[in-house]
């Protein structure tokens, strides 16, 4: 935040499985996000191709993944998917411009903010007080990029 010249972050989690996120929700919520940092946490996936299949839809629909994501077993398992993940933000982000980190394989992030499949939270870094989320995914994208905005609406400052 302070990089940025901002008193905002966004703590964004961020579980690609989930069709609706990867097609239009990560980019739609960054652009009306008005220049606020984000904080990306790769968390437990919620679609995991081996435990929620979806019909096939990873695979087989025009929101297919380039490959079966399955579920974490390992830390080098969600490192590689974050990796990937992180890449493809930084197609709308810009490159070097998403700062991803990963949650432990507990997953003790997303159980203390409620945050799967994805979620966001906006951080006042001076207070640690969170002034904006969304609630849980996929639904009321119109409201969610609205509440994103109005906390972002001055960039932070």
């Amino acid at each position: 935040a302070n990089a940025a010249g901002t008193k905002l972050v966004i703590l964004s989690f961020d579980g690609i499985t989930c069709p609706f996120y990867r097609a239009y929700a990560a980019e739609d919520l960054y652009k009306v996000s008005n220049g606020v940092p984000h904080l990306h946490v790769y968390l437990r996936e919620a679609e995991p191709c081996d435990v929620f299949d979806a019909g096939g839809m990873h695979m087989t629909t025009p929101l297919a993944m380039k490959r079966p994501v399955p579920w974490h077993k390992t830390e080098a398992d969600r490192a590689k998917i974050a990796k990937e993940t992180k890449g493809f933000f930084e197609t709308f982000m810009g490159d070097g411009k998403c700062n991803m980190w990963m949650d432990t394989m507990d997953d003790n992030l997303e159980a203390l903010y409620e945050a799967r499949p994805w979620r966001q939270y906006v951080v006042d870094v001076t207070t640690g007080k969170v002034v904006a989320k969304i609630g849980l995914a996929p639904f009321n994208m119109d409201g969610k990029c609205a509440v994103i905005k109005k906390a972002c609406a001055k960039g932070g400052k």
